[in-house]
């Protein structure tokens, strides 16, 4: 493991809530975020052991070679094996199958005072099969994340400032809520208590919806250069093209697996976005162009972002 960081180096905060950390976190599934949380801790002066697994092991191989991780694990239930905070770091789908085989298969590896947490950007159904398995479970989503994937697009600094979204089961204990709420503000992030239908409908507008969209639009661009004209565009494209389409750039994987675990909230806020496109349609292809109309909605955009309403 590498040095710790000198006294004079750590935020006062930050390192009493790591102070109150267990002094064994497990990590189940370890790439961008559960890298970034690693190395986080270890900047706030975290003492205790940090371990991880994952299917082919690759993350924790590497969080191990950077001295970020204390050991490796051969499996899952080594793993859990005495970690008093185990935290789920994966795709959704795969930590929904985690959260079945802790509660059935991997139940007896896990210990009375274990708390479990996660960062799945979704947490209705992370939140729901928890509460099934009356597992000590705490859903939690840090608002922070970058188009790069894996332990090696991880950086210390990716929580600092940020909401970190805390949606505790129904078989959570308090003590449970305060561990997790101790590791959001251990990595520098502002811990935030939401139910997991207000979490999912607010990131299905500011995240969820944005992914289709730029999706949809290299889709309807280069999925379509006949129509587009893509193969001339392409070399005249620029900064806007690269920022709209950014989330598209990301884990096709990943982002499939959080669009199919809050599909509903995401279909509403793409219909009530077509009704929009649909109305820009029918002003633009309008007989008369009214150049002011045009202007005055993308004035109305612009103030209601400079208002405070931009994600």
């Amino acid at each position: 493991m590498t040095a710790p960081p000198s006294a004079a180096e750590i935020d006062p905060p930050r390192a009493a809530a790591a102070a109150w950390l267990p002094g064994r976190i497990a990590f189940l599934g370890f790439g961008l975020i559960g890298g970034s949380i690693a190395m986080a801790l270890r900047e706030a002066g975290y003492g205790g052991e940090l371990i991880a697994w994952t299917p082919n092991g690759s993350g924790p191989s590497e969080g191990k070679r950077r001295g970020v991780l204390d050991a490796t694990a051969d499996g899952a239930r080594a793993a859990l094996r005495a970690a008093d905070l185990v935290i789920l770091a994966g795709p959704p789908l795969e930590m929904l199958e985690t959260i079945r085989a802790l509660g059935d298969e991997l139940a007896s590896d896990l210990g009375p005072r274990a708390t479990i947490t996660d960062v799945v950007s979704t947490k209705a159904s992370i939140v729901d099969e928890a509460s099934s398995s009356g597992l000590r479970f705490v859903g939690g989503h840090p608002m922070a994340g970058r188009e790069s994937t894996g332990v090696g697009a991880a950086t210390a600094d990716l929580f600092v400032g940020r909401p970190w979204v805390v949606v505790p089961a129904s078989s959570a204990t308090p003590a449970d809520v305060g561990r997790v709420e101790a590791l959001a503000r251990a990595v520098g992030a502002m811990p935030v208590r939401m139910t997991a239908a207000e979490h999912d409908a607010a990131v299905a507008s500011i995240s969820h919806l944005p992914l289709v969209m730029a999706a949809a639009l290299v889709e309807s661009v280069a999925g379509n250069p006949d129509a587009s004209g893509w193969q001339t565009a392409r070399a005249l494209a620029a900064s806007g093209w690269r920022d709209a389409t950014r989330l598209a750039r990301g884990d096709p994987g990943m982002g499939a697996g959080i669009l199919a675990t809050n599909s509903a909230q995401v279909a509403d806020r793409l219909a009530e976005t077509r009704d929009v496109l649909d109305s820009w349609i029918d002003a633009l292809r309008s007989d008369g162009i009214d150049a002011g109309a045009l202007r005055a909605r993308l004035e109305a955009a612009r103030t209601a972002l400079e208002d405070g309403t931009e994600a």
